[in-house]
């Protein structure tokens, strides 16, 4: 296996504030749909593979092991770009969104083609990330990000060779941590904050395209801020399941929606824990994620929760001791899948390392993908496992870190089994 040392370790700058500029705070409850609280998510049964799942019921902690389970090959990707998101097509060809933070800046789409990557501009303009993509049956990708000279979410597909760019709009200043989910028919189902910094008290907002129409829904979350991410996934059935963290009780919350509106739990409440989550579904429809717990202001536990049925099933996975948390710090610091088999793999980093781990049944085997050396990383990584069991992983190194926006190099890591 080789590792290979990339951008690295600097002097870290102090956390800088966004500048909150009055762009009203659109509390429009018009779309919101009742919320059921409850002490455990609508999930149908645990999957058979009892070894794939954390000891029941309580939070477990299995020793890491050396076995490295994947060669890695690390490339860079562009040299000009940040907070990339990746996806695999049916053939296993990575597809990675990234952009430029700044005044104009840019959102870019890169796709590997035999050696080389064929990156082409979404959009210009004065935009915001995290970002997500996904592809569609056909490999066609979907994106989105914040449009912060629109203030609003914004949502961009690939037709015919040619970037069609649509806002999501809604009342106040949203769009901020956004992400998507595809359904079977190719729809996307997305997911951002309303943040309570500019105003408002609508927190998470979930939007649903039909036709040309976006229909724009408050989840019922209450006010949340910026910069402490979500994720979204949507089962067989069409339902979307949604994972994020709660700053006012400090708890990883998790929520389903069906024809009833949606359904609000708490996954994990052991301390400040919930930040940053990447969620997943297995072949049961059943929830899986992997977040962060903060122990002191530059360390953290990457944890797992498995949903088995009946109940959350915690683990500590590894622990990160160079984090720098904060709108232009980490905002996507996991990335979790599962393999053929239903076990899950978690990809994780803070600013000196990108790190792996696989869980083999009985513990988890850890390996380092990448470290850090002239600049630090990004502590935005994104994963997609391919049909053949291969991995890719997407991240950047980091030479700006402060207004207007984040900016480095976008690398791509390959490991093979």
């Amino acid at each position: 296996m080789s590792n290979k040392r990339l951008g690295g370790l600097g002097i870290i700058i102090g956390a800088v504030a966004l500048i909150a500029v009055a762009c009203g705070g659109g509390d429009d409850n018009s779309n919101a749909t009742t919320v059921q609280p409850t002490s455990a998510p609508l999930a149908t049964a645990a999957p058979s593979e009892a070894s794939t799942q954390p000891a029941s019921g309580s939070e477990a902690t299995s020793p890491p092991t050396a076995a490295a389970r994947y060669s890695w090959d690390v490339s860079e990707v562009d040299s000009a770009g940040a907070k990339p998101s990746i996806a695999v097509d049916a053939s296993g060809i990575p597809h990675i969104a990234f952009m430029s933070e700044a005044t104009p800046g840019f959102l870019k789409s890169a796709v590997l083609n035999g050696g080389a990557w064929d990156v082409s501009t979404v959009t210009t303009g004065y935009l915001y990330g995290p970002l997500d993509i996904a592809l569609d049956s056909d490999g066609s990708p979907q994106i989105v990000w914040h449009n912060h000279d629109n203030e609003d979410g914004s949502y961009g597909r690939l037709a015919n060779g040619e970037w069609v760019n649509t806002d999501i709009q809604s009342s106040g200043h949203d769009g901020w941590d956004i992400n998507i989910a595809l359904d079977s028919g190719g729809s996307p189902h997305v997911l951002s904050v309303d943040p309570a910094q500019f105003g408002s008290q609508n927190g998470l907002e979930y939007a649903t395209l039909d036709g040309e129409t976006w229909t724009v829904e408050k989840v019922g979350t209450g006010p949340l801020p910026y910069e402490f991410g979500n994720s979204i996934a949507v089962d067989s059935q069409g339902r979307p399941h949604i994972v994020w963290f709660d700053d006012q009780g400090k708890d990883l919350k998790y929520a389903i929606r069906d024809s009833g509106g949606w359904t609000i739990s708490t996954v994990d409440s052991a301390g400040d824990v919930g930040r940053y989550p990447s969620l997943a579904l297995d072949q049961d429809g059943n929830p899986v994620v992997s977040y962060y717990q903060t122990l002191s202001e530059s360390s953290g536990a990457i944890k797992l929760a498995r949903w088995d049925g009946s109940q959350w099933n915690v683990q500590r996975i590894d622990q990160l001791d160079d984090v720098f948390p904060g709108f232009f710090g980490a905002r996507k610091n996991s990335s979790v899948v599962l393999d053929a088999d239903g076990n899950p793999i978690v990809a994780y980093s803070d600013e000196s390392v990108v790190k792996l781990a696989s869980w083999n049944g009985d513990g988890w085997d850890i390996e380092t993908v990448a470290t850090a050396d002239k600049e630090p990383l990004g502590q935005q990584v994104s994963m997609a496992l391919d049909t053949q069991g291969v991995l890719h992983i997407t991240f950047a190194d980091v030479r700006q870190k402060g207004r207007p926006g984040v900016l480095g190099t976008v690398m791509y890591a390959r490991g093979t089994p």
